[in-house]
């Protein structure tokens, strides 16, 4: 039986990652695809950050709807396993609490911290979290259509 993965799981996987590429619908209804990094893990949930400046932003305000995939190539590159899910985000209103995720996001990324002049308050800087998050963890062996090889871990599928 494939092991079952928990919110924890995926905030550590996306840590050890670094990078991933977050793709949304873009203002003229195309996919767009740029990298972002995972923030923190709070309340049970995936919190990440970006600039209301930015065209992301408008992009996740007229559509909340991400797709989101990560990996790192091993040098055995058949076994590199890799992250994809689907998610809805979700911009909290301004409160204590968002405060707090600010400092934290802050306290773990010095370019969040260079960016915003240490300022968790800087009305550029926006967080989010992601739910209804559906996806995952796979790796480069497993190829629809060609014969299943029993030494790659099976695909997990995961859903919170």
């Amino acid at each position: 039986m494939a092991k079952e993965l928990n919110i924890n799981d995926i905030a550590e996987y996306l840590d050890n990652i670094g990078l991933q590429y977050m793709a949304t619908i873009s203002l003229d209804e195309k996919p767009k695809v740029r990298p972002v990094q995972f923030m923190i893990l709070q309340d049970e949930k995936l919190w990440f950050c970006t600039n209301s400046e930015k065209a992301m932003y408008a992009e996740l305000q007229k559509s909340p709807f991400v797709d989101l995939c990560a990996s790192r190539l091993q040098e055995d590159e058949i076994t590199t396993a890799w992250i994809r899910f689907s998610a809805e985000v979700v911009f909290p209103q301004k409160s204590e609490q968002t405060l707090e995720i600010k400092r934290s996001i802050m306290k773990k990324s010095s370019i969040v911290r260079e960016l915003y002049n240490d300022n968790a308050e800087h009305p550029l800087f926006k967080v989010f979290f992601l739910k209804n998050i559906r996806g995952n963890l796979n790796n480069l062996g497993h190829v629809k259509g060609l014969d299943e090889r029993k030494e790659f871990s099976p695909v997990i599928e995961f859903n919170f």
